[in-house]
């Protein structure tokens, strides 16, 4: 029965990553007219040099043996070449930062208007309505105002600039590559790790998701840690720190409630495990482990709600929330993404009965619209949508960037290369696109076992029922872009990393051939 739900979940997987590989191909990021010119002329030049010293055969010898050299220096002084890499990014990203920070408009702007607002003492009307609406915000809404305030400590107007609130952007992403990396070697090993640390830090560490300081960038800390704490417990057997999992799991859940899809998929996991293997339940423990987690978790909840229907910051009137019901609705219909005009439909609805009401008669509506075969369709197309852009959908939601003019060089090439409108950020969008083609092939290896162990197999089923639990997740609820799938993306690049770690060993031998 094990082999074959394991079967059942390696058949499905494979066919979900094979299906989101075939719509990566198929994206319009990979339209090669998109490339400037002078990348163009670059790599004209590029091949036009190879194709001469290939012609040589003592060039070719000589590059084989120089291949290995740089392949066995690279092997040997890992460490200090990522620890060298990493802080100099630091210092790129902080430069670029200074050049291009810039303000944003959408939920990233309803945060930053509300946080300001506050600190500035003015009235609480926009802060009010935009968390009277989107509850689901109001953990991070916190976070910053209290982050924002330590930043004020330092100097009166520093707490609300968006250089400030971008340099955090920036600094809770690298803290992401670090605890991927940590995770990574914990659950697996070392080479697991730098894999794992190279394919989130490459596509995203000077990504144009530095400005973006919402919730998305924020859930790679979070998640990483979460893993990681995962790992400590059960590599050191430490049941304290299910406490502390519990805690930071329901911080996920406040934050962003997709997120905890890896709890379902563990839970999930773990009863198969223990129906299938007929071992002898302890049952002592299982209820311990239970109480361990869920305890601090409900609590992290309860008491979060207990202060914010105590705290005086900001009045949040509740019945003007939009119900899950109404993701749902938005998610049935176009692309399966946002729509201004149901969230105008649902805001102008007075009470939170009616607006639920409405959108169940709308869901049951639009499904009974769609039909069997042409709702199915509609998945399948939406999942393209969720999933085709390794960009993750930047400068798809909000306006273009507004800014002041410049005549410095530098800022000009650099706004043009991160802004949404720029001409050159169609190559950074490109090179993200196909990093990500890159970490889906990573996850169709992870599909084929290389050893039997089964710790190792507990872990991969684990990871795999979380991508496949995401993908559903943005199927059924608001998607429409790949923008959602940051908030996975620690899964997604361990899981692949271990991938291309099962065919290490070949693509040795390959280089030891040359």
């Amino acid at each position: 029965m094990k082999k074959t739900i394991v079967s059942l979940l390696n058949y499905l997987f494979i066919c979900s990553i094979l299906y989101t590989l075939y719509g990566a191909l198929r994206s319009s990021l990979l339209d090669i007219s998109n490339i400037n010119d002078k990348i163009w002329v670059f790599l004209l030049c590029l091949l036009f040099i190879s194709a001469i010293i290939f012609c040589s055969e003592s060039s070719r010898l000589y590059l084989n043996k120089k291949s290995k050299q740089w392949f066995e220096f690279f092997k040997k002084n890992i460490e200090l070449i990522t620890k060298m890499l990493f802080i100099l990014t630091i210092f790129l990203q902080v430069i670029i930062l200074y050049y291009i920070h810039v303000p944003l408009d959408w939920d990233v702007d309803g945060i930053h208007a509300s946080v300001t607002e506050l600190i500035k003492n003015s009235p609480d009307s926009i802060a009010s309505i935009y968390l009277s609406g989107n509850p689901n915000n109001s953990l991070f809404f916190f976070l910053m105002y209290f982050i924002s305030q330590i930043g004020n400590f330092f100097h009166q107007s520093l707490g609300y600039s968006w250089m400030f609130w971008q340099l955090v952007n920036t600094i809770f992403m690298d803290i992401g590559f670090i605890f991927i990396f940590l995770a990574a070697k914990n659950l697996f090993n070392k080479k697991v790790a730098y894999l794992s640390f190279y394919l989130a830090f490459i596509p995203l560490a000077l990504s144009p998701w530095m400005l973006v300081i919402y919730t998305d960038i924020i859930m790679l800390p979070v998640i990483s840690i979460i893993f990681w704490l995962y790992s400590l417990a059960i590599k050191n057997h430490k049941k304290h720190l299910i406490v502390f999992l519990g805690i930071l799991t329901a911080v996920s859940y406040l934050l962003k409630p997709s997120s905890i899809v890896f709890l379902i998929a563990y839970i999930l996991v773990s009863l198969i495990t223990l129906i299938t293997e007929h071992r002898k339940i302890k049952l002592k423990k299982v209820i311990l482990i239970t109480l361990l987690f869920f305890l601090p978790f409900a609590g992290t909840l309860k008491l979060f709600h207990t202060f914010e229907n105590h705290q005086k910051l900001v009045i949040i009137d509740k019945s003007k929330a939009k119900p899950w019901q109404h993701f749902v609705m938005m998610g049935v219909r176009g692309s399966g993404g946002y729509s201004v005009e149901d969230t105008d439909t649902i805001n102008s609805l007075p009470s939170k009965q009616d607006k639920i009401n409405y959108a169940n008669k709308e869901i049951v509506a639009r499904l009974k619209n769609h039909g069997f075969i042409g709702y199915t369709k509609f998945l399948m197309k939406k999942h393209l949508n969720n999933t085709d852009r390794g960009d993750f959908g930047w400068g798809r939601d909000g306006n273009p960037q507004v800014y002041v003019k410049s005549n410095d060089p530098i800022q000009i090439f650099l706004r043009d290369t991160y802004y949404q409108q720029g001409e050159k950020v169609k190559t950074v969008r490109i090179f993200m696109h196909l990093m990500w083609i890159v970490t889906l092939l990573g996850l169709l290896f992870a599909t084929k076992k290389e050893e039997k162990n089964e710790d190792t197999d507990y872990l991969l089923a684990i990871f795999k029922l979380t991508i496949l639990g995401a993908f559903l997740y943005l199927l059924l609820f608001e998607g429409g872009r790949s923008r959602y799938l940051i908030q996975y993306l620690p899964t997604i690049y361990i899981l692949s990393a271990y991938g291309f770690y099962s065919k290490l060993p070949t693509i040795e031998q390959n280089i030891k051939k040359l």
